[in-house]
């Protein structure tokens, strides 16, 4: 029988987020969320806490919170993130500080108070991205804030253990993303075939293997998701650089 947590999920009022707390929810967990701004939001037997992610203050709050609550704080799960999308130095110096506040100096900042505690989280799971190891043009400041994401879970993961666990959960391009209205040609439109051969990720899939991860004893230091995440790792391992950088240019300039 599956053990109930108490779990945190950040940025759980919509997307992804809200999928993982729903799951989180139906498998019998206790599930606390945070939202920033839509104070609206309601998932039945999720306790939604407003707090925004890059406030020491409200950080520090919402662990108090909990911990006060139920006397202990299991998971974090960091979800919360913003993305940019465009020509790279199209964006300002301030426009890059606002992505790393949000979706790497506020996770760091949530984690290092969660620690702190004597009733440390036995496991953080920082959702992070196929651009955590792809950097493509127009995704420029969002790759480099998922880049240093991962850097810090994989840094945490020998830091804090064995009482903390520390795995990235890295998905693919998900299926609501498809609606997003891109700066350029998505390559899916470029070669539709794509869209057959390598079908976007579903929020449900990410959903299911995060609460699977809640479950296990041994965690691994990175979970990809999604046929494209898998591809892709593959071809940078197997591939030479500039066969590799060949694809991507070739992708890119096709119009």
């Amino acid at each position: 029988m599956k053990k109930q947590k108490i779990i945190l999920v950040t940025g759980a009022g919509s997307g992804l987020g809200k999928s993982i707390a729903q799951e989180l929810i139906n498998k019998g967990h206790v599930v606390y969320g945070t939202y920033r701004t839509n104070n609206n939001v309601k998932i039945d037997g999720v306790t939604f806490i407003q707090s925004d992610i890059t406030s020491q203050k409200d950080n520090e709050i919402l662990i108090n919170k909990i911990i006060r609550k139920e006397k202990h704080l299991d998971v974090i799960i960091n979800n919360a993130g913003i993305t940019l999308t465009g020509p790279t130095l199209s964006f300002s110096a301030e426009d890059f500080q606002r992505i790393l506040e949000i979706n790497v100096i506020g996770p760091f900042r949530l984690i290092k108070i969660a620690c702190s505690s004597k009733k440390r989280p036995s496991l953080i799971i920082n959702i992070t991205s196929l651009n955590a190891f792809l950097s493509v043009p127009n995704f420029g400041l969002y790759a480099a804030s998922k880049h240093a994401m991962e850097a810090l879970g994989f840094a945490l993961r020998y830091e804090i253990a064995p009482q903390t666990k520390v795995v990235s959960v890295t998905p693919g391009a998900l299926k609501k993303q498809g609606l997003i209205k891109m700066p350029h040609k998505p390559a899916r439109e470029k070669f539709p075939i794509l869209n057959w051969i390598i079908p976007l990720t579903s929020q449900n899939e990410v959903a299911k293997v995060v609460e699977n991860l809640i479950n296990i004893s041994k965690i691994p230091r990175r979970v990809i998701i999604g046929r494209d995440a898998h591809i892709i790792n593959i071809m940078q391992r197997l591939l030479p650089s500039f066969i590799f950088d060949k694809i991507l240019s070739y992708i890119w300039n096709k119009k």
